[in-house]
């Protein structure tokens, strides 16, 4: 499964990083990352699942646009980055269904949903049935369904920020994996070793991270091996809803 994390100022916004003059709508993981992140997908005949904060859809309409023109899927990925674990019952409510709200004006209605921070509260589930959601995308290890929602996890190993950012050191630390950063051009060959190893496996890389050219190299090689893989037929490279579709045909046949 591809997917790509996050747009925009919305983690800023939500951690109250920004001044509050500072001109939005014009971050340069939309303007600039964004633009060549979809040409490199379309160029390799690759989709992919992008996890959106809804706020975006108010900040850049056009290239919510541009995401669904390349027959992308969309996922909602909270309103502005909020931690989900820390939610109250009354505001994880209000985030999805103001979210979905956002979409909706823009014609657009996400059936995936994945927690920003990786984590589920315990009345995530019921509330993701509740407003219509079909599957979700949270850590773990297991994919499953479950009460009619479709548990596509991911492995933070898997995801770009984990390896290349010092805020994951503790974290790392604490799987075990070297407290210090990896540098991108090793970390693009791990993963191209880690998923021609086969299985199932879900990617996360994040627009943002893509402004170091190092790291967009890193990308570019990545892109190319699963499409390689692709070609050869050794392994289907699809969006989480595509996944969670099968996983439920699967389960139920």
């Amino acid at each position: 499964m591809l997917t790509f994390d996050n747009l925009g100022e919305a983690a800023a916004l939500e951690r109250g990083e920004l001044p509050p003059d500072a001109q939005l709508g014009r971050d340069p993981s939309v303007t600039k990352a964004l633009p060549w992140l979809l040409d490199q997908l379309d160029q390799r005949g690759l989709i992919a699942t992008f996890f959106v904060e809804a706020i975006n859809c108010q900040l850049y309409p056009d290239a919510i646009g541009e995401i669904v023109a390349g027959g992308h899927e969309l996922g909602h990925h909270g309103f502005s980055h909020e931690t989900w674990r820390d939610l109250s019952a009354e505001n994880e409510r209000d985030s999805l269904a103001r979210g979905l709200e956002a979409f909706a004006k823009l014609g657009v209605r996400p059936r995936g949903f994945r927690p920003p921070g990786g984590e589920l509260t315990e009345q995530t589930p019921a509330l993701l049935r509740e407003h219509g959601f079909e599957w979700c995308s949270p850590s773990g290890d297991h994919a499953e369904v479950r009460d009619g929602l479709a548990y596509v996890p991911f492995d933070w190993e898997l995801v770009d920020a984990y390896h290349l950012m010092d805020s994951f050191g503790a974290l790392r630390a604490s799987r075990g994996d070297p407290e210090a950063p990896r540098a991108p051009a090793d970390l693009a060959d791990w993963l191209v070793h880690r998923l021609e190893a086969g299985g199932y496996q879900t990617l996360i890389l994040h627009p943002f991270l893509m402004l170091d050219d190092a790291w967009a190299t890193g990308v570019a090689a990545v892109l190319s091996a699963l499409a390689g893989l692709t070609r050869d037929g050794l392994t289907a490279v699809v969006p989480g809803g595509v996944f969670a579709a099968s996983l439920r045909g699967a389960l139920t046949s």
